[in-house]
């Protein structure tokens, strides 16, 4: 099958989960189908990043987005109902030429990343499957709730604008997905495929290395939700352990505020070339994460490398891991400190949750499996 992927980020490195989420679909399916990828970014993209994606692809083609444009295209949208992360993405002449790709490809499917990107595919006169991948519209709604003055206002109207397009975007695509069954209720009342995120169990895997931290916290550190929860972490949850506890946060971009929790027992690494280390180096890893949309890789990607993990109800919900015995689970400061003592105090609590997370990731997050199931829903079209 002749498959073009549309998606508006350049899917590597894997800093961002929607990154890392087409990455690795692009892998599996660069195996069984011809594929084109066309990729929006805002950022520069270097031949070695571009050399690793096209190894798994048969051709790439990159737009860079104006910052001009992109400005124009947002102040536009202040007077519009055109959600902001989708009129930023969105560039009438790199239209025009991803159409006349499009046109010369002749795709028999077309998969389109997030609903900031179905701008450019909607109107294509082919089969498309769209991937809402989270609840972006609900995730604008909660954000709003945790955040004051004209940042709450944006996020209120972004929630609203983007809430109404998901559900107005639906009738242009033939098949939707999304990564988990909560976000699916929380978009749609209609058909949507549940395609959940994978690991790659052979990367992340056990490693044997000094604990030269009891806590971890990992992820893409200039993303709000990462920023709130780094600062919940020391500024909520740490004053309830005891004192010498040691903290990592590491992650790419760490915005000011993370660099400000700072301290000699809190460090902040900012980007790492393995991140890998930093799991390793945890006894715990610790993610008081409110969303509740999406998937939380670095849950999983802690799960599969046999350290025990402490995150909010909301979060598991859309992991589906048994609590106490798979996770710990935790909705405010007490419990976290509670759940992070007991894990330090209880060799045998944390043995059995070691063991057993690693094999639920193993068994239950396969990316072999869930492409698959995406290509069977794309080739049924």
């Amino acid at each position: 099958m002749k498959l073009l992927v549309m998606c508006p980020r350049f899917p590597y490195p894997l800093e961002k989960g929607d990154k890392l989420r087409v990455f690795h679909q692009l892998r599996f399916l660069g195996q069984k189908h011809q594929v084109l990828l066309i990729a929006i970014t805002d950022e520069e993209v270097s031949e070695e990043h571009l050399d690793i994606v096209k190894s798994y692809v048969h051709d790439v083609k990159v737009f860079r987005l104006s910052k001009v444009r992109r400005t124009l295209s947002l102040m536009r949208s202040m007077f519009s109902k055109t959600p902001f992360q989708v009129a930023y993405y969105y560039d009438s002449k790199i239209a025009s030429r991803i159409t006349m790709i499009v046109e010369k490809f002749d795709p028999d499917h077309i998969y389109c990343q997030l609903t900031r990107m179905s701008e450019y595919a909607k109107n294509l006169p082919f089969p498309k499957t769209l991937d809402y991948m989270d609840a972006f519209g609900v995730g604008m709604e909660r954000r709003a709730e945790v955040v004051s003055g004209v940042y709450a206002s944006i996020y209120k109207k972004e929630a609203t604008r983007m809430k109404t397009y998901e559900n107005e975007i639906y009738t242009s695509f033939d098949n939707h997905t999304i990564i988990s069954e909560q976000d699916a209720e929380q978009v749609t009342d209609n058909s949507i495929h549940i395609i959940p995120n994978g690991i790659d169990t052979e990367y992340f895997s056990p490693i044997d290395s000094q604990k030269k931290y009891e806590i971890g916290f990992i992820g893409n550190m200039g993303y709000a939700p990462n920023i709130d929860a780094a600062e919940y972490l020391i500024n909520r949850i740490l004053p309830l352990l005891k004192s010498n506890i040691k903290v990592i946060i590491a992650g790419a971009r760490p915005d000011k505020r993370v660099k400000q929790l700072s301290s000699p027992t809190v460090t902040i690494t900012g980007w790492m070339d393995d991140v890998r280390t930093a799991y390793a180096e945890s006894q715990i890893f610790v993610a008081p994460l409110w969303l509740g949309t999406g998937q939380q890789n670095k849950i999983l990607e802690a799960m599969a490398m046999g350290i025990p993990c402490v995150t909010s109800s909301v979060v598991n919900n859309a992991i589906g891991a048994e609590i106490g015995t798979e996770i710990l689970v935790a909705d405010n400061e007490e419990e976290f400190a509670l759940a992070i003592n007991s894990l330090m105090n209880d060799t045998e609590l944390y043995n059995g949750i070691k063991r057993n997370a690693l094999t639920f990731v193993r068994k239950q997050y396969s990316w072999e499996q869930s492409v698959d199931k995406l290509s069977q829903i794309m080739e049924a079209q």
